[in-house]
Parts: structure tokens; C-alpha cells; sequence
């Protein structure tokens, strides 16, 4: 088994998500999600990363879910033959080395959002309708699942925005600072 030692500061100098990565608009083109094979990432040990996972798996769409721990390991491994769209709602060294071995295969991002607790509020750097998590407490990891799954319907994109959701308490388990992503990787899967 190979070890693999990422540094976030490494990550970070490369490029892989930066440190003002916000919404980057819907998929373009007429395919849907549902021509699409999509997979979505939970990472187990993050509440809010298994709620969206669950929220999106509702949908019918996602084809795969890859469950990873704090390792990251899973990470590592599944992604090296991943192909079609790849979703997910992580920590924050989750999302950069997804990020990183995503770009390094060629795919593309179509979505990244940042989320961060302070004051008792999640933060939410969003490119989405007005207020779209302003009320939403505990469920706006659901919330942020709609919208990602919109994203690759092809829906139109919409303007930036900076939001708070409602006054809520941080999971223990919750790392604080999530990052909710979609790439797109190769072409339409069958």
C-alpha cells in the first residue's frame, strides 16, 4: 500500500482549491445529471458531509458514494479510476486533495462553496439564490444537497452571495470549516 503525505500548505501553493474559491456556476451543456454517472463523496466522521450525502442519494441521480474516514485514505484510492461527475461535501483537506488528484486527471470544477462556523452561525460563501441557507439551522447541508444537485442538472448559475445560516450548535465531530465541490471528470458514462 502506498503513503501518501500531502501538506495543506503544498495543496495550497499549487493551486489545487485556493483560498477564495467560490461558486463557479452550473454545468453547461444540455446533459443532465441523469446522463451522467455521479459519484458523491462522505466523509463518515463530518455530520454535516453524511447528511448531504444522504440528502443527495435521495435524489436517484448519484451512481456511486464513497465513504471515506479521517485518513483520507478511501480518498486517495477511489478517485484514482473515478470518472463522470464527482460530488461532495467535505472538510476542508478533503476537498483540497480531492481537488488537487481531480485536476491532475483532467477534470474540471463546476461547483465550489465554502462554510465556516463562527459565532454560534454557519458562514456560507455561496453562488446561489438570495438567502438560500439564511434560515436553514441543521438542515443546510440538505439545503446545499438541492442545490449541487440542480448545478448538474444544468440549471443557470447565479450571482455570488455571503449568507449565515440560522443560529445553531457545531457538531462535536464537525471539523468547522467544509467545503461543498462538484468536478466533472471524462465524458457522458453509460
Amino acid at each position: 500500500m502506498m503513503t501518501w503525505n500531502v501538506k495543506r500548505r503544498e495543496v495550497l501553493g499549487a493551486g489545487a482549491l485556493g483560498a477564495t474559491a467560490a461558486g463557479l456556476g452550473g454545468l453547461s451543456g444540455p446533459a443532465s445529471a441523469r446522463n451522467r454517472f455521479v459519484t458523491v463523496i462522505e466523509e463518515s466522521a463530518v455530520p454535516e458531509s453524511r447528511q448531504f450525502a444522504s440528502a443527495f442519494a435521495d435524489f436517484g441521480t448519484a451512481a456511486r458514494i464513497i465513504r471515506i474516514d479521517r485518513s483520507l485514505g478511501g480518498l486517495l484510492h477511489e478517485l484514482g479510476n473515478t470518472a463522470g461527475l464527482v460530488v461532495g461535501l467535505t472538510s476542508d483537506p478533503a476537498a483540497m486533495i480531492a481537488s488537487q488528484l481531480l485536476v491532475e486527471r483532467g477534470a474540471n470544477p463546476r461547483m465550489v462553496w465554502k462554510h465556516h462556523y463562527a459565532s454560534g452561525r454557519w458562514h456560507h460563501q455561496t453562488e446561489s439564490s438570495p438567502r438560500l441557507l439564511e434560515h436553514a439551522t441543521h438542515a443546510w447541508p440538505v439545503a446545499v444537497a438541492h442545490e449541487a444537485h440542480d448545478a448538474i442538472g444544468g440549471k443557470p448559475g447565479h450571482p455570488s452571495n455571503t449568507c449565515y445560516s440560522g443560529t445553531c450548535a457545531l457538531a462535536p465531530s464537525s471539523p468547522g470549516m467544509l467545503v461543498s465541490w462538484v468536478y466533472e471528470i471524462g465524458g457522458l458514462q453509460s
